[in-house]
């Protein structure tokens, strides 16, 4: 027998386990739906499954009461580990059959899931909405997985990434070895985005913060990626602006640090725009105009955001970087 949502929102020892274990955007975009599940079911504990790749970006994050990342878990490790947690829900974000598969396994009550996969019979909660076509963000289709417990799903999005003084002073220690000062004035630009989109052609970027950097001197320019992207930031450099590359340099959560106490942040689409979104930071993004790569989906959530896009299509080299400019003096004015 099914129990209905007034009868597991009464359970004060509720096990719920929400799975997604992708890219670091796609992770930082579930977080509202830990805080809704909260809501709803204030009696739960949360345990958190994502990717390593995440590192410790979300380390004592207030709405999740366990982290586990799926590649610390070998052979049937993980299987066992479901098992013995005894969960009483699963809601599988970022559905995968071999998990699906798990969850089923293990007799989970409730499995929530997409309606729309080969395996779907495997989740007794489907919730029927195609991603594909992009007309939502992908916040709120995160959130409408929650619908199989009941209609009234808010869409308030809060976050709650904080760090600590002993965080700050650890980051402005590494980049003041480096020859940077945290508390100087400056504006980050990211310009790789590992294939997630389209990106803003590099000589356009370049030349958009050689512009910047002249008009602005007094901003510092810092260029930010993995340490693979060391060469791609080495390439603002031809810009004739002073640039620190700090790629490779910080982890995730230092990178939080680096973004909170920046002034404007520069990006395609990619997970560090969307560490910048919930900081509520000053954004200009580039995305292409095309489904599933669009910003009604995956646009930073923050209210500061400038999105550019090409006027039609996915051409990103027909985009003027003369409005870009134009709202970047406005915000470096302020």
């Amino acid at each position: 027998m099914r129990e209905s949502y007034e009868q597991l929102r009464e359970k004060k020892d509720l096990r719920v386990l929400i799975s997604r274990t992708d890219k670091i955007g796609d992770v930082i975009l579930t977080l509202p739906l830990l805080n809704e599940t909260k809501r709803l079911l204030p009696g739960s504990r949360i345990t958190f499954l994502i990717s390593r790749r995440l590192e410790n970006l979300i380390e004592g994050y207030r709405d999740a009461d366990e982290i586990i990342y799926i590649e610390d878990f070998e052979g049937g490790k993980l299987r066992d580990y479901i098992k013995k947690s005894k969960f009483d829900i699963a809601v599988s974000v970022y559905p995968r059959f071999e998990l699906a598969r798990m969850f089923f396994g293990a007799a989970i009550p409730v499995r929530a899931g997409t309606g729309y996969r080969w395996y779907s019979f495997l989740f007794n909660r489907r919730i029927k909405e195609h991603r594909k076509h992009s007309v939502k963000h992908e916040s709120d289709y995160n959130l409408n997985l929650l619908k199989f417990l009941t209609p009234d799903i808010s869409y308030e999005k809060k976050f709650y990434f904080n760090y600590s003084q002993e965080e700050y002073t650890t980051v402005k220690n590494i980049l003041s070895e480096k020859g940077f000062d945290l508390e100087s004035e400056y504006i980050i630009i990211h310009p790789g985005s590992k294939g997630s989109a389209f990106d803003l052609p590099l000589e356009k970027m370049v030349g958009l913060v050689g512009r910047i950097s002249k008009e602005f001197p007094e901003y510092k320019i810092v260029v930010t990626g993995s340490g693979q992207e060391k060469g791609l930031a080495d390439e603002f450099a031809k810009s004739g602006a002073g640039i620190f590359n700090a790629a490779g340099l910080l982890g995730l959560r230092q990178m939080l640090v680096l973004i909170d106490k920046s002034k404007l942040f520069i990006a395609n689409s990619t997970g560090p725009i969307h560490i910048a979104g919930v900081l509520n930071k000053n954004i200009i993004g580039f995305y292409p105009n095309s489904a599933p790569m669009n910003p009604e989906r995956w646009k930073p959530l923050s209210s500061n955001a400038v999105i550019i896009t090409p006027d039609k299509g996915d051409d990103m080299n027909t985009i003027d970087t003369d409005f870009a400019m134009k709202k970047a003096a406005e915000i470096l004015k302020k």
